[in-house]
């Protein structure tokens, strides 16, 4: 059965004649009675009684009119759908965060990404900084933000299958326990090389924060401090509440634990992280990835 068949068919019914449901269809009479002839030769049974009261539905009529018409609302509702996964404003998107507290960056970007794709179903993961490259290969992502010391770095160990894309920075600051409370707003980092440093894993495969401060600190001719590897900085919150030694986050971290932990700044201040979306280049990335791309870092970038 024709899907515009039936629509035709509907809207006679609706009408009570031909005449009426052409003029709602803006076509001439002879075309849409050929349509409903078709129809009935094509199922093989009469639709409609034509009697001096107008057109009334058959037995196969009433049928046709009760499950057509959820049909054609079906059939709509997939059009549109369809049409809206196209434009990727619909669908799924599978990202990835890397971040020291991804609420420092994180939630202005799905802002602007919800307004401008409202149906799209959103999965936030957390994984291990050594795998996001390889969960990107593989398809398990569509698109990785990423924390590093250098976003043209990390292109160039991946530019063979991996788009890397800087598209912010992120300010870092000391993160210290309350016996701190006194200190002066700006402490000399000299003053703080003699602490336990609570930072994450190094990873080769994704330069971060730890390779970032090494960097630093050999660059100010300094030694390095004692280093306590950590899961992730989100775990670091209580060990530093705790005096179990200092980190690194975003100075907003302050309003969130701001009677457990203090922040300074410190002089020389640490450069600031680089936030940087990556996605792969070896397949086409859906429309809805593109959308978010688009999002992150502009029109030309998603598309080259």
């Amino acid at each position: 059965m024709d899907i515009r068949h039936i629509r035709y068919f509907l809207e006679i019914t609706r009408q009570g004649s031909i005449s009426k449901a052409a003029k709602v269809l803006q076509m001439t009479q002879p075309p849409l009675s050929a349509s409903l002839k078709n129809l009935e030769d094509e199922l093989g049974v009469r639709l409609l009684d034509r009697t001096a009261r107008g057109i009334t539905p058959t037995r196969a009529g009433r049928l046709l009119l009760e499950k057509g018409a959820r049909l054609v609302d079906e059939t709509e509702h997939l059009t549109q759908e369809l049409m809206r996964q196209g434009q990727g404003l619909s669908g799924s998107l599978h990202l990835a965060v890397i971040l020291p507290f991804a609420w420092a960056y994180l939630p202005r970007v799905l802002g602007r990404f919800r307004e401008a794709s409202p149906g799209t179903d959103i999965s936030l993961t957390d994984v291990n900084p050594g795998n996001v490259i390889e969960q990107i290969r593989n398809g398990n992502l569509d698109v990785a933000i990423v924390a590093t010391g250098s976003a043209s770095r990390l292109q160039t160990m991946y530019q063979d299958d991996t788009r890397v894309e800087l598209i912010s920075k992120l300010g870092i600051s000391p993160v210290l326990p309350t016996r701190f409370k006194d200190a002066p707003k700006t402490i000399p980092l000299q003053d703080l090389m003699g602490e336990t440093w609570l930072l994450p894993m190094p990873s080769l495969r994704l330069p971060g924060m730890t390779e970032m401060l090494v960097d630093f600190w050999l660059a100010q001719g300094l030694p390095l401090p004692s280093i306590k590897p950590v899961t992730s900085l989100q775990t670091t919150l209580p060990l530093v509440a705790a005096d179990l030694g200092i980190s690194i986050m975003p100075p907003e971290i302050q309003q969130i634990a701001r009677t457990t932990i203090v922040t300074r700044k410190i002089d020389p201040p640490i450069p600031p992280m680089e936030i940087a979306a990556v996605w792969s280049t070896a397949r086409e990335p859906s429309e809805v990835a593109t959308k978010f791309i688009e999002v992150l870092v502009g029109p030309r970038a998603a598309r080259t």
